[in-house]
């Protein structure tokens, strides 16, 4: 969406980036950007590294789901981006379809998964012995924890939102109408933190001490 709002960027933008764009916007999106990239390379080790769930066909399933978001997400924004025209109204028709199954589908969807992975993993978690090493780092996830707190409660200051206009009204529709545009940045790290906070917390009551006392080196937990 930060791509998004940069490239169709106009006068009369009054939310998620400045109009014109300043260096913060640009910031954002090389954060946003960086962050993808990195939880891509993740992804992809997941799937090229063997695991004890062998399922047939899970991996191509996996690639699959993949592929299809990334169809209805960034492939739909390098076109625009390629053939941008503001002042075409059949783009103006096409962005504004974009811009809204994003922000009233596919945001809160990947709100709701990411709130939803925590009881995969929960799950997987009390699925293995006490006191068997596992993959998982105590401070690996009290570290994302910690920053991806400090992200959320950082990001609603960095995006534009008309608060002003609104006379400092704050409804629920107000609040929904945030999120919506801009406000779901902030609520995915911080769905994000609490899951990480949450599976610490299970962890440790498990007895999992994330780094064992056998393993070392390579072989310490890393997640």
């Amino acid at each position: 969406m930060s791509f998004y709002f940069l490239v169709n960027n106009s006068e009369a933008s009054d939310v998620f980036v400045n109009s014109p764009p300043n260096t913060g916007d640009w910031l954002n999106l090389a954060q946003l950007g960086l962050v993808w990239i990195l939880w891509l390379f993740i992804f992809m080790a997941c799937l090229y590294y063997p695991s004890d769930n062998n399922r047939p066909g899970l991996r191509a399933t996996i690639w699959a789901i993949y592929i299809s978001f990334l169809l209805i997400s960034l492939v739909p924004l390098l076109i625009d981006a390629l053939a941008n025209d503001r002042n075409d109204e059949y783009h103006k028709w096409v962005g504004a379809i974009f811009h809204g199954i994003h922000s009233m589908f596919i945001n809160p969807s990947v709100t709701i998964l990411g709130g939803a992975a925590l009881f995969v993993q929960a799950r997987e978690i009390l699925s293995r012995p006490i006191g068997l090493p596992t993959s998982l780092s105590v401070v690996g996830l009290a570290l994302q924890a910690a920053v991806f707190f400090l992200v959320a409660l950082a990001w609603p200051g960095r995006l534009v939102f008309p608060w002003n206009e609104l006379g400092g009204r704050v409804t629920v529709g107000v609040l929904l109408t945030w999120y919506q545009l801009v406000g779901f940045v902030a609520v995915d790290n911080a769905v994000f933190a609490l899951v990480q906070a949450i599976l610490l917390l299970v962890v440790k009551r498990r007895g999992h001490s994330g780094i064992s006392t056998v393993v070392s080196g390579e072989t310490e937990p890393l997640l």
